[in-house]
């Protein structure tokens, strides 16, 4: 039987635990580096058996001779003199490192146990360290005094402690990010792919993290499984529709042709037509959002091609842009668009302006602006949903079915992009297609 994964609230804390235990043990070791004591071992156990050395001398000698036998057994790095009464302040106590030597002299010379000896700590004479000075009490209450030197490096600089502070800082937050990415990665994986099934793309998506997480992706494929199902479903529903209207659309046209009556022939034509036309906008609508495959094309081609084939068509338009703009996109689905916005601005104006440009370094924005009545702007949120005919600038005798904006602007959705109006420079509408340079890959 498998071990249980951790919860997301067991990890979170585990994330807070190893950051507060990496930054006491940082700690530690900072105040280790800055009170570092300069003697080996051997050196502490000799010190010792010299202060031995010395009780033993002191009190062998008479009160007169003392300091000078004490001067004839100091040593290099131990300085002892014999005094009668010392004015040595302890400061063992309270300072960690004046501890540690004691119980380290006590440990190599156990007669000293139970003994005053006095340690602390003053300024060496020829460099920042700092020296030891002690006092061991004699049995007639005099004291020897010694002074080790140098006892404890240099302190280090307020910068250089700084910068290791914020070092050490740094370190564990440095640490607890990735910890915490970690953590977060299958969350990350879970809006993207809930963006991609907003897009119509569908993937694998690993069910990984913590049991919640799991939870949840395992239930959001699920719910995106039945989803992207109803979507296919009502999709085929609606293209069969579509596609079954054309065969009585086709024999009203050849009744009407059979008609006496040229006023009535003509309406049902004209009717006939607009029927065709809202059946071909449905089916570009539901379509709009299929793949494609991406390559690299010359849009600046594309959009001023589009520009010669309205113009053919008897359209006052004009392209303003670079000769040459080579992108990764979709060129049907792009020429769709434009073809799309071209036709909305020859229905509802008389000259149209058609402008490709870059947006920003990785976007950039093909603009059909038109001298017609344009939308205002509280209106405009609304002419992008299917089936919107607004009343002053979409009126129902300027032909179009409601879905041409609508179809743009789910069809630039699907590649990365956005439909956005505005106002135009010929007083009319302007509808920007915004779009990246290079597309990114949907993967789950």
């Amino acid at each position: 039987m498998g071990r249980r994964p951790l919860g997301m609230v067991w990890r979170i804390a585990l994330v807070l635990a190893c950051a507060v235990v990496l930054e006491f043990v940082g700690n530690v070791a900072l105040h280790r580096w800055q009170e570092r004591e300069l003697l080996p071992v051997e050196q502490v156990e000799r010190i010792a058996a010299q202060l031995v050395e010395a009780e033993r001398t002191a009190l062998a000698n008479p009160v007169d001779r003392r300091e000078r036998a004490m001067h004839r057994l100091a040593t290099r790095g131990l300085s002892l003199n014999w005094v009668p009464r010392s004015v040595i302040t302890d400061y063992s106590a309270s300072f960690e490192q004046l501890g540690t030597m004691r119980a380290r002299l006590v440990r190599a010379a156990p007669g000293l146990a139970g003994r005053e000896l006095r340690l602390t700590l003053i300024p060496s004479e020829a460099a920042r360290e700092r020296d030891l000075i002690g006092a061991l009490q004699l049995a007639d209450q005099s004291y020897i005094t010694f002074r080790i030197s140098p006892y404890l490096g240099a302190p280090p600089s307020p910068g250089a402690v700084i910068a290791m502070h914020l070092l050490l800082i740094a370190t564990v937050l440095g640490l607890a990010l990735i910890m915490v990415h970690a953590l977060v990665c299958p969350l990350r994986n879970l809006a993207e792919a809930a963006d991609a099934t907003g897009q119509g793309h569908v993937g694998v998506l690993a069910v990984e993290g913590p049991p919640e997480v799991r939870r949840v992706a395992t239930a959001f494929a699920a719910m995106q499984r039945r989803l992207l199902d109803a979507m296919e479903d009502h999709t085929h529903a609606l293209v069969a529709v579509s596609h079954d209207l054309r065969t009585p659309i086709q024999r009203l046209r050849l009744r009407a042709s059979l008609l006496d009556d040229d006023e009535a022939r003509d309406a049902i034509a004209a009717d006939l037509v607009e029927m065709e036309h809202f059946i071909e906008s449905t089916l570009a609508y539901v379509r709009s959002g299929e793949d494609e495959a991406v390559r690299l094309i010359d849009v600046a081609a594309l959009v001023s091609t589009a520009a010669d084939n309205a113009a053919d068509l008897g359209a006052a338009i004009a392209y303003r842009g670079p000769d040459e703009l080579l992108v990764i996109g979709r060129p049907l689905a792009i020429k769709r668009i434009i073809a799309n916005l071209i036709d909305n601005a020859r229905r509802h104006g008389e000259r149209i302006e058609l402008i490709l440009a870059e947006a920003a370094p990785d976007r950039f924005f093909v603009a059909v602006e038109d001298d017609g009545p344009g939308i205002a702007p509280g209106q405009r949120a609304e002419a992008l949903l299917p089936f919107r005919r607004l009343d002053d600038a979409r009126a129902r005798d300027a032909g179009g079915a409601g879905l041409g904006l609508a179809s743009a602007a789910k069809a630039a959705q699907a590649m990365g992009g956005a439909l956005e109006l505005g106002e135009s420079g010929l007083g009319g509408l302007a509808t920007r297609l915004v779009l990246p340079k290079n597309p990114p890959v949907i993967t789950v």
